[in-house]
């Protein structure tokens, strides 16, 4: 606990930070639609986002490097802010489009600055538990955050004066902390050919993660805005963005621990089906369910396809030789940005072509597709002996290019 009081300065700003994000996540693809926005442009703008994220994890360690943790998360976090009043003040899609290229690098460096932080404040024998901590503040965080709106049209600036206000309360505990800032070191990048042999089953299964999560869930709101839960409209999608990570959140713990037992890419291959047939349960039954049980179906959803990426960022550092465990993190997330960006344009398609039959059907569909790739890697590769497998602490797909962060337990290392 006293390490986790060290760094609240760190975690509570990334929490408020999340609530902004959360906020984000739902009123951009709403206002879009509100102005007229055909699925594949919406889409297409979370793609730009999503490039704009990879961006900024790319070029974040020098960033670092040059103006420090609490400057660059600072200055992004007041480029973020002004972005989001941008939003309300000119309704037009192509501006929107090039603020959240922006607003993309920023949550980037500003991730970074935070994470790298946390990799060096926190020792080793408890970093696991102060990075659950860390990751189950931030999925809490973005199931509150959508709330803040609900009930507002799409396009009202106060709820993007919402989001710019959370982001500007984010600086206060970075800017006050009396934790020491880190040193900025260099990093080399691992190729990703050598990453993909090292760990096939991650590199496919945070790609994967990219394309499905990112491309559903920035289309979501759209579907269940339509609702009447909640009164409809934005608070309809709040609870629907509130449910998919309600299944993330409980689902997690249980998961990562089994997954510490038996082999990870079967429990990611259970979850992603798992996962893929209630996808395929809404694509094909829809709202027959009544909206109470299509949000019920979105929880299980929730619960397997939302988990799956920190099980596969385990399995690669399972395999990870001492000391490459930041080069690993860093090509891991390049690969889920590039997924991200896929991802967004593909769902954008599929709803354009059958509205939530295709949204929902192409996420089963991948998920299934993956539950297959995962039991093909068991028979085509042997998992590692047990005294090289590492705890799994839950993971969210954040920037880390510049993290310093091994898990690894020293005294299990002096052991092997």
């Amino acid at each position: 606990m006293t390490e986790t009081r060290n760094v609240f300065a760190i975690i509570l700003a990334v929490m408020i930070l999340q609530i902004a994000g959360g906020l984000l996540s739902m009123l951009t693809p709403l206002g879009l639609e509100a102005l007229g926005t055909a699925p594949q442009f919406i889409g297409g703008i979370a793609a730009l986002y999503a490039t704009g994220f990879m961006l900024g994890a790319w070029s974040a360690p020098a960033a670092l490097a040059s103006f420090g943790n609490i400057r660059l998360f600072a200055a992004a976090a007041a480029v973020t802010s002004a972005g989001s009043i941008a939003l309300s003040l000119w309704y037009e899609p192509g501006f929107w489009a090039i603020v959240r290229i922006v607003q993309g690098v920023s949550f980037a460096y500003m991730f970074t600055s935070v994470e790298s932080w946390l990799g060096q404040a926190v020792p080793d024998k408890s970093r696991g538990n102060v990075m659950g901590i860390y990751h189950t503040g931030a999925k809490l965080s973005l199931m509150i955050g959508p709330f803040f709106v609900a009930g507002l049209s799409p396009l009202d600036s106060r709820a993007y004066s919402w989001a710019a206000l959370f982001l500007t309360l984010a600086l206060v505990p970075i800017c006050l902390t009396q934790q020491e800032q880190p040193e900025t070191r260099d990093r080399t990048t691992m190729p990703l050919g050598k990453l993909y042999r090292l760990a096939p089953a991650a590199v496919i299964g945070v790609a994967l993660a990219g394309v499905i999560n990112t491309g559903t869930l920035a289309l979501l709101p759209i579907y269940f805005e339509g609702f009447a839960i909640g009164g409809g409209g934005t608070a309809a999608a709040a609870t629907a963005l509130a449910a998919a990570w309600l299944g993330g959140l409980i689902i997690q713990w249980p998961a990562g621990r089994l997954s510490d037992r038996i082999e990870r890419r079967l429990v990611i291959a259970v979850l992603s089906a798992v996962s893929g047939l209630a996808a395929m349960v809404i694509a094909i039954f829809g709202r027959s369910f009544g909206e109470i049980g299509v949000m019920l179906v979105l929880i299980v959803w929730g619960g397997g396809a939302l988990t799956f990426y920190g099980l596969c960022v385990a399995h690669a550092i399972d395999r990870t030789p001492k000391g490459k465990i930041p080069q690993v993190m860093s090509g891991l997330l390049f690969i889920w940005a590039g997924g991200s960006i896929v991802g967004p344009l593909l769902s954008g398609i599929a709803m354009r072509a059958a509205g939530a039959t295709g949204l929902f059907g192409l996420a089963g569909l991948l998920l299934i597709l993956l539950a297959f790739i995962m039991v093909w890697r068991v028979s085509a590769r042997a998992a590692p002996e047990e005294h090289q497998q590492e705890d799994w602490s839950p993971i969210l797909p954040t920037p880390m290019a510049s993290v310093e962060l091994d898990p690894r337990n020293p005294e299990r290392e002096a052991e092997t």
